[in-house]
């Protein structure tokens, strides 16, 4: 069969509907008449077929329901890992934890003495130095620190 007709160029865009309604209504009165079209076509559509067939690949039940069940199983986090996970939260927690009582310790660890208290514990000669002039807190807090 001879590739003769000048409409043979366009058998592939009438095969993919590519054609406008002028277009394709010239084709089709075309086809009427035109074994060399009509027989492109016939080819093109079983090639279509084919591929059609071919690439449409149905797979079994028990492959879709494995499919599945391996996607559940990824959502699930293996108990040994949920452990993992959970040890190492509390570890974290613990060290936290830890951290914050020795800062507390460091914190509430020195001397609470109020200025009162610390004249108190002054002998009569620094207690008169201190009536005589005004020491800060600090500078009281130091003379009971060094008389320790």
């Amino acid at each position: 069969m001879g590739n003769s007709c000048r409409y043979i160029a366009d058998v592939d865009d009438y095969v993919h509907d590519e054609m406008n309604p002028d277009e394709l209504q010239d084709f089709e009165s075309h086809l009427g008449s035109c074994r060399i079209c009509t027989g492109e076509i016939e080819r093109l559509m079983r090639i279509q077929d084919l591929l059609e067939r071919s690439f449409s690949i149905q797979p079994d039940q028990r492959f879709n329901y494995s499919v599945v069940a391996e996607l559940r199983k990824e959502r699930k986090p293996e108990p040994a890992m949920g452990i993992r996970i959970a040890l190492e939260d509390i570890i974290i927690s613990l060290a936290t934890l830890m951290a914050i009582v020795l800062i507390a310790i460091q914190l509430f660890s020195r001397p609470k003495i109020s200025s009162v208290d610390m004249v108190g514990k002054l002998d009569r000669i620094e207690r008169s130095s201190m009536e005589q002039t005004s020491l800060s807190n600090d500078q009281v807090l130091e003379l009971v620190l060094r008389n320790k």
